[in-house]
């Protein structure tokens, strides 16, 4: 008995050993801060937090577009990229605190705040303002789209939360419980009207297709388009024959063709 009462505590100790080290490194595994990229063409925007830059191609567009990425994606460092498929808009890439050149530390209260920032910063220059995100950045997308009149939507392999994704990576732990940045884009998901491109991985192992499904479910005051393209995976799926055209397309239609 007394064996068995030790091994217990031992295991009870090891389970909340684990919860401690989930809630207190949470953040260094959710967030993958890029290296410190020199700013090119751009500005930075003054926030409570610290300065955050703005990388922009295309100035002077009347209609713009806001992208928030995901994590470690090469389009921070190259943003001309995605300025060459998209050449009649103004591009703003913005670098989420703590990422890139921007200061701070990125939580999900640092980014919504920046990308509010953002749009209220520029919104007056541009007739239409249109939004994409993807996979980490598709909530930041979807929250900015609840919160601010936008012209068009697309979210690139996106999720319906981010607790109940690390609630499935760690199953044996209380995820959503201990959750700073949980990134609930499902509770805001009935709040977006604008019209939304979906575009979803075939063989996406980060975000498995059920939880862009359930986000989609609440989609309800948005007409929403969804495409799978097939032979991608979460990483490649840019890299698919029709990704760009699917981009273009929907994004070139005007609002009375909404």
């Amino acid at each position: 008995m007394r064996a068995a009462g030790l091994l217990a505590l031992f295991l009870l100790a090891l389970y909340l050993g684990g919860m401690l080290w989930l809630y207190l490194f949470q953040r260094r595994i959710l967030f993958h801060p890029t290296r410190e990229t020199r700013p090119q063409k751009g500005f930075f925007l003054r926030l409570p937090g610290g300065k955050v830059w703005v990388e922009v191609r295309h100035s002077g567009r009347e209609k713009a577009l806001l992208y928030f990425p995901g994590n470690s994606e090469h389009w921070w460092d190259d943003p001309d990229t995605i300025a060459a498929h998209l050449p009649d808009l103004t591009l703003y890439f913005l670098h989420y605190p703590g990422y890139g050149a921007s200061e701070g530390a990125p939580s999900q209260e640092t980014i919504y705040q920046a990308a509010l920032a953002l749009y209220d910063h520029i919104a007056s220059r541009h007739s239409l303002v249109d939004v994409v995100g993807r996979s980490l950045g598709s909530g930041v997308a979807l929250h900015l789209a609840a919160n601010r009149p936008i012209h068009r939507l697309v979210l690139i392999t996106p999720y319906d939360s981010i607790a109940a994704l690390g609630q499935r990576r760690y199953p044996l732990f209380p995820v959503r419980w201990l959750s700073k940045d949980p990134f609930e884009a499902i509770r805001e998901a009935p709040d977006v009207y604008a019209p939304t491109l979906i575009l979803l991985a075939e063989h996406d192992s980060i975000i498995p297709p059920k939880h862009s499904r359930r986000l989609i479910r609440a989609l309800r005051g948005a007409k929403v388009f969804v495409e799978t393209l097939p032979g991608t995976t979460h990483g490649d799926i840019v890299d698919s024959p029709r990704f760009w055209p699917l981009l273009r397309d929907f994004l070139s239609d005007t609002p009375e063709k909404s």
